[in-house]
């Protein structure tokens, strides 16, 4: 608990003058509902496909298969990290070659062998630190923290983490990427995590050409499974996730928007392709609220609809929705192979929630069933 107050402290400075732009409507709209309230208590219930977990919400602004297929082509919370970057290493090469997709057609069976990357069997000069790349025909910077003891021919999950408006890769590594790498540990796991840094305030189109170019290096240089690679992030970091959602589906897996919004980011023309989809929502977030402009579908309501269509679920009258402890509705009769969630709670714009913090459970119980 101490560890989570002071990640609260030092981030909620930095957010502070960026969050309320961060998913506020662009200068000719006037759509703003104002800032997120507190949130109360909860009783613990399951109903259906609901379920809900006992618990205060913080409410508020915080930053705080068998065999190995072959591919070619409990919440600890992180102390805050600091914007004082760090000398970037030199940039590992790589042939190129195939594609990373991981699977040839269709969609990857719940459970199916691991698909090694490119960079499976070789040894890899990437440690733990901050990088730098060409992109775009820039130089851009990135974290990679990579597993100890790292093993070459072990193929670790990979988690491409981003961070919220006003932050670089520092905050997302000072919270333990999200609070997900303790996670794993706690479960006697490891992964590869990386997180970029925006060129200036906020993610752009040509970040996603930044996330195709680190995921090029990656298959190449390091070991990991193709077929289960995530995405997460909170606010416009949780927005950069969803754009991603929309037209990588064959690179990421699942993907977990921790207070996103399908407005004000760059979004590709939409494949349409089904994804693993999971979201959190604050009841009283004003930055990023469930319903931002109900005619023009904008909001994170409209993004779990999208993602339930996309994805072949039922979609219910009413999405079940909580105003007090957090509940998570499961939509009922999606692929099987691409569950749909979204969790909601009454509280406003954060990724803390909860003692102990909830979001960071969740996410990772959603990521590991792949």
């Amino acid at each position: 608990m101490q560890d989570q107050t002071f990640s609260r402290l030092a981030f909620c400075v930095t957010l502070a003058s960026w969050v309320a732009i961060s998913c506020a409507p662009a200068e000719s709209d006037s759509n703003n509902d104002g800032a997120g309230g507190a949130g109360g208590a909860g009783g613990a219930t399951t109903t259906g496909s609901v379920s809900s977990a006992s618990g205060s919400s913080a409410g508020g602004s915080s930053a705080s298969g068998s065999g190995v297929a072959t591919s070619s082509g409990t919440t600890v919370a992180g102390t805050g990290g600091d914007n004082s970057g760090g000398s970037g290493g030199a940039e590992p090469t790589g042939s190129g070659g195939a594609g990373m997709g991981g699977w040839p057609e269709g969609a990857i069976p719940m459970g199916n062998a691991p698909v090694l990357s490119a960079g499976c069997g070789k040894a890899t000069t990437l440690t733990t630190k901050e990088y730098t790349i060409s992109s775009s025909g820039q130089n851009r910077v990135y974290y990679v923290d990579m597993p100890r003891n790292y093993d070459m021919n072990k193929p670790y999950r990979l988690f491409y983490t981003s961070h919220w408006i006003g932050s670089r890769w520092q905050d997302v590594q000072g919270q333990n990427f999200y609070f997900l790498k303790p996670q794993l540990e706690a479960d006697g796991e490891q992964a590869i995590f990386v997180a970029p840094s925006s060129d200036g305030a906020t993610w752009q189109e040509k970040d996603h050409a930044l996330f195709d170019d680190i995921m090029k290096l990656m298959h190449e240089n390091v070991c990991y499974d193709t077929t289960r690679v995530f995405a997460t992030g909170f606010s416009f970091g949780g927005m950069i996730t969803y754009s991603l959602s929309t037209n990588h589906q064959a690179e990421i897996r699942a993907a977990v928007g921790i207070a996103p919004a399908n407005y004000n980011i760059w979004l590709p023309e939409k494949t349409r392709k089904p994804i693993a989809w999971m979201h959190t929502t604050g009841m009283s977030d004003g930055t990023c609220p469930w319903v931002n402009n109900e005619a023009q579908k904008r909001g994170a309501k409209f993004i779990a609809l999208e993602k339930a269509e996309d994805n072949g679920c039922t979609i219910p009258n009413n999405i079940p929705t909580s105003n007090g402890a957090y509940s998570c509705y499961d939509f009922q009769d999606c692929d099987p192979e691409h569950p749909t969630r979204v969790c909601t709670f009454g509280g406003g714009h954060t990724n803390i929630d909860g003692n102990p913090n909830w979001i960071p459970i969740e996410s990772w119980k959603f990521f590991k069933q792949f």
